[in-house]
């Protein structure tokens, strides 16, 4: 079958190059498309719309095995992408040279960015083709499993910039949409694939939504 890079192989998903912006280079595309870092928390860098917009979030599978159809309802829901840009924007991404052997957990998430072809030990935001759906879904997958903190946390932004999503170290991943008719849609064909929005925050430390405290789900 055809490959991510076009030539005709069994199915591998491993990418020997990925295509990489500076955080620079993304932040000014990104406000060429209608959004911006929020003001109001200049240590977090926060993306999100100039414009006003809505946003739900969808808690993680907890059987891992349900992860990936998870993720990738996500990403086909964002459409007629054609190059998502992925950022981790409290942290580049590790470096193989300050692993420690002895963590295994590591060790395998190392062994996983590795054979996606990541650009480790580097801040660089990373361009997925459409054609590296399943690699992009990895990617999200392992970071569902080995994220802990906000430094592991991904922002992915399609090109057509419709909506922002945010993988969370709290064991949810947000969607911001630019356009606010596009939310029940969203809502409706993740219920669709037994992916409801939750009724409660997912621990103690995470801040209420607006949505979660009234009808308006």
């Amino acid at each position: 079958m055809w490959g991510i890079r076009g030539k005709v192989r069994t199915r591998h998903y491993v990418i020997d190059q990925m295509t990489t912006l500076t955080e620079d280079e993304f932040l000014q595309w990104a406000f060429a498309k209608g959004m911006m870092l929020d003001p109001k928390y200049p240590q977090s860098a926060v993306l999100d719309f100039k414009t006003d917009s809505d946003s739900r979030f969808w808690e993680v599978p907890r059987a891992p095995e349900r992860r990936p159809h998870f993720l990738a309802s996500l990403i086909d829901l964002m459409g007629d992408w054609q190059t998502c840009y992925i950022w981790r924007h409290l942290g580049g991404w590790p470096d193989p040279a300050g692993i420690d052997p002895r963590r295994i957990n590591d060790a395998v998430e190392m062994l996983i960015l590795q054979g996606l072809g990541l650009p480790l030990g580097t801040g660089a935001v990373v361009a997925f083709d459409r054609t590296e759906r399943e690699a992009l879904v990895t990617l999200l997958f392992s970071t569902t499993v080995f994220g802990w903190s906000v430094g592991e946390d991904l922002y992915v932004v399609p090109d057509h910039a419709r909506q922002i999503l945010k993988t969370d170290h709290h064991d949810v991943v947000h969607v911001s949409f630019s356009a606010g008719e596009d939310v029940k849609s969203w809502v409706s064909k993740m219920s669709q694939e037994r992916f409801n929005l939750p009724e409660h925050p997912p621990d103690a430390t995470f801040k209420l939504s607006a949505w979660m405290d009234g009808d308006d789900r």
